[in-house]
């Protein structure tokens, strides 16, 4: 007998992507314990049973926000800090128990599938996804390679899109905003009988508020899920993103920072990206037990010109040899990148009941994917004495190389009540991955900055173990104990994209063990809070040093660094209408271990790593707004070294730390009726000069947006 299209929607909803709560907003009916999250355990569970600290955006949350970037609704979550790259760009780098990182250690996923290969990892992977009009985000912090593999150190982020409908809808939606931001969106979503089908589209445009930052950028999701008998359910997801936009938003010296934040870094850096995804999530009622099977497919292509190698594009020599005679040129590696990869893959998932109390999660992952480098070395040709590149030329080809990547990783995973306050849950994981790398071009272990590698195959394995439990106080307080390992694997660039190291492939995977207490739960009916602390440490990562027997340079596994810090989120009610909320974070990331060949830094701080960040919203809802709101926001981010020295020599030029910045944001919307509701965007209300990320290598700093005001309005149908 076919469902109602009412209970089929929900069913689908409940187990092929649970609906979240407004994890933002206290619901009234609701306690902290009880919010619903997927992403943990690859299935619908409460944060009662959930032995890691999550972090929860609801669709309504993302609706109401409605990020120009991502960072503007991650960044509510207590330990998350998501940079924006390119003063207001698309590109995006994460601070998730890790600071600000531009190597793979998150993974990034689409109601559970990884968007990207583990071997083919890109910081940039939040602007392939189209966050805007997702359906919710989870961020589980911390590692999660024992259910998810590689990249899982920092944060798994896991971006719900494509959900089955509950209701026939269209909502349109125009925004419009300063430096040319103009933007357009659907959502729409059909019942008909046993099946629903949905759709959602983002389409953007901007001029940007620095010289030749324009960007376009388009993103769809589709789905069509199904009830195609009483035991068996299908949820079907494409998704696709195409971007455009140039890179001028680089970094800038500190007088030009401080003085003229508008100029362009350079004239001629850009970045193209698509990205396209589909997978068909097939769900099997097998009496009180449940077989997940997902295929997928995925394609992602990329195209940049590297700003960050271009330096000034001139022979000269170095500022502490005023004897030289013999200038070289300072930007040999500058180059244009065009790299992508295609999979297909499966997910299978088994969910056992074993008893009354008891469950067993198990299941097999396979990621089959090819992947393409190409690097073409450009010359800067402009007559302009500055240091930024005005006009180029392309050159030799310094890379073109195929990689083929394969993963075959089993998993199993397992939960027991053994008493009435105490559960208890272990899982275990096993990564087999394999390259085959293939060089199109000569094979050159003699150039001093771009050695090429043979043919050849890369074997490494890896188990991941996790143990953890979890203690019920009271009903509404509970806490945790976890100790979770993770690891990631070289990608494909550092294996084969070789550089100035002799040997690049003779490594193992980077490992994390991770250590975290938690405590959750209602200190009364209209207060909620989530807190935790956690000590990571990071060994075998990677670096380059200096042979002692041939002189030359090699990566190796040597790096060993530590983590640690305390993540705390209130919620609270203080009336019907005014909601409060705060994210609080405080790190420390030093270096254990740590001796390249450019110095010894063991016990200093690591770079890019602010010492705490917070955001604190208050929230105003009174009835004469229609069941519009007031939010003001204050963003914090906290001091942090530019590099591994750890020496400020305070001169205003040349500064070796940043001491943060303080932004506020105001948002505000109303109901003119029903079905038309309109709101307003203040970003940096106080017209703040911070820098949105910094550097080690000059220029140094890259400015943020400056006080930009966006108007929109939605109309439902």
């Amino acid at each position: 007998m076919l469902l109602k299209p009412s209970l089929f929607s929900l069913t689908c909803a409940s187990l092929l992507f649970p609906s979240l709560l407004h994890a933002d907003r206290l619901d009234k009916n609701t306690t902290k314990l009880e919010t619903m999250v997927v992403t943990a355990t690859r299935e619908h569970s409460s944060l009662a049973n959930t032995a890691a600290s999550v972090g929860i955006l609801s669709e309504d949350l993302v609706l109401e926000t409605n990020p120009v970037h991502s960072s503007e609704l991650l960044n509510r979550i207590a330990g998350v800090n998501v940079v924006q790259l390119g003063s207001s760009a698309e590109g995006t780098a994460a601070a998730i128990r890790q600071p600000v990182s531009y190597g793979p250690v998150y993974l990034y996923l689409e109601n559970g599938v990884p968007t990207r290969s583990a071997g083919f990892f890109n910081h940039n992977a939040l602007y392939g996804m189209n966050v805007s009009v997702a359906n919710g985000i989870e961020v589980i912090k911390g590692p999660g390679s024992a259910l998810y593999g590689s990249d899982a150190i920092g944060a798994v982020i896991n971006l719900l899109s494509g959900q089955p409908p509950t209701e026939d809808r269209l909502n349109i939606g125009l925004e419009g905003g300063e430096d040319g931001w103009r933007r357009a969106q659907l959502r729409a979503s059909k019942l008909n009988g046993d099946t629903g089908v949905t759709a959602r589209l983002d389409v953007s445009e901007y001029d940007g508020w620095r010289d030749h930052t324009t960007s376009e950028k388009q993103a769809f999701t589709g789905s069509w899920a199904a009830t195609l008998s009483d035991t068996l359910m299908v949820n079907t997801v494409f998704s696709a993103t195409d971007l455009s936009y140039d890179t001028g938003g680089s970094g800038l010296v500190y007088d030009d920072f401080k003085n003229n934040p508008e100029q362009a870094g350079n004239l001629i850096a850009y970045r193209e990206a698509t990205a396209y995804r589909l997978s068909s999530a097939f769900e099997k009622q097998l009496g009180d037990n449940t077989l997940t099977i997902t295929p997928f497919l995925r394609s992602n292509e990329l195209e940049y010109l590297a700003h960050w190698t271009l330096n000034s594009g001139r022979a000269s020599c170095p500022s502490w040899n005023p004897t030289c005679s013999n200038p070289t040129l300072d930007s040999q590696d500058a180059h244009i990148n065009q790299s992508g990869h295609d999979s297909v893959g499966v997910l299978l998932k088994y969910h056992q009941e074993v008893g009354e109390h008891s469950l067993l999660i198990s299941g097999i992952d396979i990621d089959y994917s090819e992947g393409n480098t190409r690097q073409t070395y450009i010359e800067r040709t402009d007559t302009d004495p500055g240091r930024y590149w005005l006009d180029y030329q392309a050159s030799d080809l310094l890379y073109d190389f195929d990689t083929e990547f394969s993963s075959f990783s089993p998993y199993i995973h397992g939960e027991t009540q053994v008493s009435k306050n105490l559960r208890l849950s272990a899982g275990l994981r096993y990564d087999s991955i394999r390259y085959n790398y293939h060089n199109s071009l000569s094979v050159d272990l003699t150039d001093p900055l771009h050695k090429r590698l043979p043919d050849q195959s890369v074997e490494m394995d890896h188990l991941s173990p996790k143990l953890s439990a979890i203690y019920q106080f009271s009903d509404g307080i509970s806490g945790y104990a976890a100790y979770r390992h993770a690891f990631r694997v070289p990608s494909s660039g550092q294996l084969f994209r070789s550089g100035q190291t002799e040997d690049s492939t003779d490594l193992d995977p980077v490992k994390v063990d991770s250590y975290e207490l938690g405590l959750r739960g209602n200190i009364s009916p209209s207060v909620g809070f989530d807190s935790a602390v956690y000590y990571m440490l990071k060994e075998d990562d990677i670096l380059t040093v200096t042979d002692e027997a041939t002189g030359g340079r090699r990566n190796t596994n040597a790096g060993e660094t530590e983590h640690y810090g305390i993540e705390l989120s209130v919620d609270a009610k203080i009336s019907e209408a005014l909601d409060f909320y705060i994210a609080y974070t405080h790190s420390e990331h030093n270096y254990k271990k740590w001796q390249d060949r450019s110095g010894d830094y063991s016990d200093n701080e690591l770079p890019d790593a602010p010492e705490n960040f917070a955001n604190v919203r208050l929230n105003y809802h009174p009835h004469w707004l229609s069941g519009g709101r007031i939010e003001l926001e204050w963003v914090h981010q906290g001091k942090h070294w530019l590099d591994e020295k750890n020496d400020d020599d305070n001169i205003a030029d040349d500064r070796d730390s940043y001491g943060g910045h303080d932004l506020i944001n105001l948002r505000g919307d109303y109901w003119l009726s029903s079905d038309l509701n309109v709101y307003l965007r203040v970003l940096n209300l106080t017209d703040k000069l911070y820098a949105e990320t910094t550097s080690k290598w000059g220029p140094k700093y890259t400015p943020g947006r400056p006080r930009s005001v966006f108007a929109g309005f939605r109309y439902e149908f």
